[in-house]
């Protein structure tokens, strides 16, 4: 399997034949793509978002929208009271209190899902429920609570609160013709209750990327099995399905390929076409990094391997067809960094979403941190949301190889490749790991 602590710089004698195939120069090195231009050629790669289809709005969750949704309709329709009360003309009222209520006849009833026709005048109230429209002739409701009944004629109101009057005006939610949800938007609970407050049934989205997932090595074994003495669980395949599943993809597991060329080879061509494949283990350089000799001969057009980031460097990226390839190294971390770092926002540009990739922003550090300077950092963090410093701490353990730390973490942190120390105080670039729904 890969090893991604292998030096950045060997000699051709450390080399296996299948590396010595693709470079030159014992400068390894000087092949890594710096992180931004390796996000752009995949982007790149990208040329058209998938199909549409039309869904149920309440198959749509996890979606992306590929229409505006625009409101045929006023909402509310009408003036609609917030409150369970009486509705009042506000003159009439705004000087009562308890120790001088004010005493008013009350004409009807207004409940939900009807429409009182008649009109309040002067001194007259009608018991109106949450939802009612408001009856002609008020521009007030005074809530149950701030009267008392007095039979089923009056009814005397103890106050009234002269900066809302429990009335959500028509049109106040949305008028015809205007933009509720722009195209590119992903359907969230609240987006559905949108579209469905303008009475769409249906909308239109773009179809989920269709992911496989390929594990390689000869160590790994799914859970459920008994490992053998040098034996390990494939952490990745499971990992690497929950992110795409989670992030909106139709995605399959393919299962684990021993570490041969043939093997991987039979993995790979005995599924049908995916959108992107994601082979895990086998792209660093070691004996058994098998995975560039087995797309090699799959006649997979190499576009690059290696970016300068840590973790993940030894990252495949290729094409066949319309097919995107990348090959992730075996170390859990690094493997589920890339996945976020490239294979997300890739996902994301297919379906036409808006935004790419994680949510970015930007947060204190609360602890210092030394480094190695050479490559672009995503380092594990950890909010502390208390009042006294509401900043981000610096997991101690950065191993890519262990994988508890990243659970245990909110945030990426980006660190540039120059520097050498992060001190307490510092602001940086992160990546929430936390502010997606899982789709449908």
């Amino acid at each position: 399997m890969g090893n991604e602590q292998a030096n950045d710089f060997m000699g051709t004698h450390l080399m296996t034949t299948h590396a010595q195939k693709r470079m030159s120069t014992p400068d390894i090195k000087r092949n890594l793509l710096p992180f931004e231009e390796a996000l752009a050629i995949c982007l790149s790669e990208v040329k058209d978002p998938l199909a549409t289809e039309q869904l149920s709005l309440m198959a749509s969750l996890g979606r992306i929208l590929r229409e505006d949704i625009i409101s045929q309709y006023f909402i509310p329709p009408f003036n609609k009271s917030m409150m369970d009360g009486y509705a009042v003309k506000f003159a009439d009222v705004e000087n009562a209190s308890v120790e001088d209520p004010v005493r008013l006849k009350v004409i009807g009833d207004a409940p939900a899902g009807t429409f009182n026709t008649k009109v309040i005048q002067s001194g007259e109230s009608i018991r109106i429920m949450t939802g009612a429209p408001v009856p002609a002739g008020a521009d007030t409701v005074i809530a149950l609570e701030d009267t008392i009944s007095i039979g089923e004629d009056s009814v005397d109101i103890l106050g009234c609160f002269k900066d809302n009057h429990f009335i959500i005006e028509k049109g106040k939610d949305m008028i015809p013709g205007q933009v509720i949800i722009k195209k590119g938007e992903k359907i969230t609970p609240a987006v559905m209750g949108m579209i469905a407050n303008c009475g769409a049934s249906h909308i239109n989205v773009s179809r989920r990327p269709r992911i496989g997932i390929l594990s390689t090595g000869n160590e790994l074994v799914n859970p459920g099995d008994i490992p053998k003495e040098g034996q390990i669980f494939d952490i990745n395949g499971y990992s690497l399905f929950g992110l795409a599943k989670h992030y909106g993809a139709d995605v399959s597991y393919l299962g684990i390929a021993k570490d041969n060329c043939e093997d991987v080879s039979r993995f790979i061509e005995s599924y049908y076409k995916w959108d992107i494949l994601i082979l895990s283990g086998g792209v660093s350089v070691g004996d058994y990094d098998v995975v560039h000799d087995a797309l090699q001969k799959l006649d997979v057009d190499e576009i690059f391997w290696r970016v300068r980031i840590k973790p993940g460097k030894p990252l495949f990226f290729g094409k066949k067809e319309s097919s995107l390839i990348f090959g992730l190294p075996g170390n859990p971390v690094s493997a589920l960094t890339n996945f976020l770092m490239f294979i997300l926002p890739v996902m994301d540009k297919m379906t036409g979403k808006a935004s790419t990739g994680l949510k970015k922003g930007y947060a204190r550090v609360l602890n210092n941190c030394l480094l190695k300077p050479g490559r672009r950092k995503f380092l594990r963090g950890k909010f502390d949301n208390s009042s006294s410093h509401n900043g981000v701490f610096i997991m101690s353990e950065q191993k890519s190889g262990i994988f508890r730390p990243l659970v245990e973490s909110d945030v990426l942190l980006e660190v540039h490749e120059d520097v050498k120390y992060v001190k307490e105080g510092d602001i940086v670039k992160i990546y929430y790991l936390n502010n997606d729904i899982v789709a449908s």
